[in-house]
């Protein structure tokens, strides 16, 4: 009887033995590996499973297995950068539920291949990422946030629709709290929903602010703030080890006296009188470069956001708001901050266009001083690094195959990011629409 068993088991190895490896190689390019390297004529860039194994004499090309399936691209002088990262993304607030799907799967045809989503609903988003690691579809990685604030955040808008069928403010993912809640317990409930990372929102005093940070981090989740979160300021928020910082224009809270307790009045900021590089505000860029705080500048989103919704809401202070953001993004750049690609508004309006990921790339270029070698570190190695994607970023052996074929030269002009001939994720080739 014992001996029939371990037959079965035989049988069952064998009949379960390891698919056949898959092998992509690029041969014939210009590549830009998000390091700080020149770029440089590469002969051959070959991938096994997803994974670079070799970039012409780095790394080893192993003996192909017999039953390998090799596929082979001349890409005859194009230009290639590791696939760009948006930290700043919403992509589950439509009524289709099913309208993420197309839009992540627009974006990695547009050369997005890993984005944060900084709330929604985790259910839709677990999902998303459940066919994703099944091979049922394919997307950008995905890296998605639980949400937390105080109890005036969840009384109307996005944030109290983010949990259908929940009381607002009482989801896992979309929490309500106070100096009554159990942050460890309320933290290991964000996990459980799945997310890798906490959004620490508005209506928070230091006090509890520093207490949920350091609880996320204790429990091995990632953490990002909007730059302010009202009564918390920027240095108290950067002081409590926040991860990454939001949006640019609400830095400028950290020269303020007092902090208003409302977090109404961010669109209230003093950006035509106080200076980007303010005594405060100096010290607050060394703090975060010290501490490796992530700036998501978001400066798309108030470039813009007057055709966002045009007459539905105020929008007049919008344009001074990008102005101050820009000039404080040059600054903190400048001061060593790490900077990142993220839009908040990222879905282009036609389905059929390319995200404004590059939008924000270009922004960084012609309103910040960026170079574009610059603009692309932050949309490629910053990104992938603030969202804990150490297999991203970088085009390297060991790394993983994400990566976007150019038509032209991005680093003579950041424009051509936009002229892609397709891009790779994990591997596999995604053509453009």
């Amino acid at each position: 009887m014992r001996a029939m068993a371990w037959g079965i088991v035989v049988g069952l190895a064998a009949a379960t033995a390891a698919p056949a490896a898959d092998y992509l190689e690029l041969t014939d390019f210009t590549l830009i590996d998000g390091t700080d390297a020149p770029p440089r004529t590469v002969k051959s860039l070959l991938a096994r499973d997803g994974v670079i194994v070799a970039i012409d004499d780095a790394g080893t090309r192993p003996v192909a297995e017999a039953d390998a399936r090799w596929t082979r691209i001349g890409l005859n002088g194009a230009w290639v950068i590791p696939g760009l990262v948006d930290t700043h993304v919403h992509v589950t607030r439509y009524p289709d539920p099913r309208k993420g799907e197309r839009v992540l799967l627009g974006a990695l045809r547009g050369g997005v291949t890993a984005v944060r989503d900084l709330a929604g609903d985790a259910r839709a988003l677990a999902e998303i990422e459940r066919l994703g690691a099944t091979n049922s579809w394919t997307g950008p990685s995905l890296v998605y946030s639980a949400l937390f604030g105080g109890p005036a955040i969840f009384q109307g808008g996005p944030t109290a629709e983010m949990a259908p069928g929940r009381p607002p403010g009482q989801a896992s993912w979309a929490r309500q709290i106070d100096t009554h809640t159990d942050l460890r317990l309320a933290v290991a409930e964000a996990r459980g929903s799945g997310a890798r990372n906490v959004k620490v929102y508005g209506d928070l005093t230091p006090k509890l602010a520093t207490a949920l940070i350091r609880e996320a981090t204790r429990q091995g989740l990632l953490t990002t703030a909007h730059a302010t979160v009202f009564p918390a300021r920027p240095g108290d928020l950067v002081a409590a080890g926040v991860g990454s910082l939001s949006h640019a224009p609400y830095l400028v809270w950290e020269a303020a006296d007092t902090v208003p307790a409302d977090y109404g009045q961010r669109i209230n900021g003093a950006w035509s009188t106080v200076a980007a590089d303010h005594p405060r505000l100096r010290a607050l860029y060394r703090h975060m470069a010290e501490r490796g705080t992530f700036l998501d500048a978001t400066l798309y989103i108030y470039h813009e956001m007057k055709n966002y919704a045009p007459g539905q809401m105020d929008t007049s202070w919008t344009d001074a708001a990008f102005a101050w953001g820009a000039a404080a993004t040059k600054q903190a750049h400048g001061a060593g901050v790490r900077v990142t690609t993220g839009t908040d508004w990222f879905e282009p309006r036609d389905e059929e266009a390319l995200p404004h990921t590059h939008d924000e790339l270009a922004l960084l270029v012609e309103h910040t001083g960026f170079t574009p070698a610059q603009a692309l570190i932050a949309a490629t190695r910053n990104g992938a690094a603030a969202l804990g994607l150490a297999d991203q970023g970088i085009l390297e052996p060991g790394k993983s195959a994400d990566l976007v074929v150019l038509d032209a030269d991005p680093l003579a002009d950041i424009h051509n990011t936009t002229r892609i001939r397709f891009t790779v994720k994990h591997g596999v080739v995604v053509p453009p629409r």
